[in-house]
């Protein structure tokens, strides 16, 4: 029996969705969208909250932990896996007894406008500077690289694996 009652997700581009998607298969536990859940689920509900990350926010997670029992969070992100979880957990104030989980998401260009565009492409200018041409970048960073020139996915099953354990457990 799963040790969640509900998967509840907040998503821009459709990172958050695809693993609360995957995570709803793969453990049979439902996944509501964040504004759905207020009304489908009541407080003392158990959920998994997957938000997405803008600078270190998880969008969605105050609204979460306040219409919920939250007892697990997935941040999603452009990083790869773990490059920036400690930051997260204490920008957000993630309590020790809440289990985190960081998954790399993506980056889609055409779901970005505004203020968000304009902030990514200063984001694009500096990734450039910092690391085009140079040899020796990381496996990570030249991920980075690719993701803010390019756009892209990283969300996968092997990605979601930790948190769909932990939901089974």
């Amino acid at each position: 029996m799963a040790k969640i009652d509900a998967i509840v997700f907040n998503s821009k581009a459709g990172h958050g969705k695809e693993y609360a998607q995957i995570m709803e298969k793969e453990t049979g536990v439902k996944a509501y969208e964040l504004d759905a859940a207020k009304t489908a689920l009541n407080s003392s509900s158990k959920v998994l909250f997957i938000g997405w990350i803008m600078g270190s926010g998880i969008k969605g997670y105050k609204t979460a932990i306040k219409s919920f029992d939250v007892r697990g969070v997935c941040a999603v992100g452009m990083a790869p896996m773990g490059a920036t979880d400690n930051d997260i957990k204490e920008h957000n104030k993630i309590p020790n007894n809440q289990q985190f989980f960081y998954l790399q998401g993506g980056f889609e260009w055409d779901k970005v406008s505004g203020a968000d565009k304009t902030i990514m492409k200063v984001i694009k200018k500096k990734f450039n500077k910092d690391f085009g041409g140079k040899e020796n970048i990381s496996a990570g960073e030249q991920d980075m690289l690719d993701l803010v020139n390019k756009g892209g996915s990283r969300v996968s099953l092997e990605n979601a694996s930790k948190a769909i354990e932990w939901i089974n457990s």
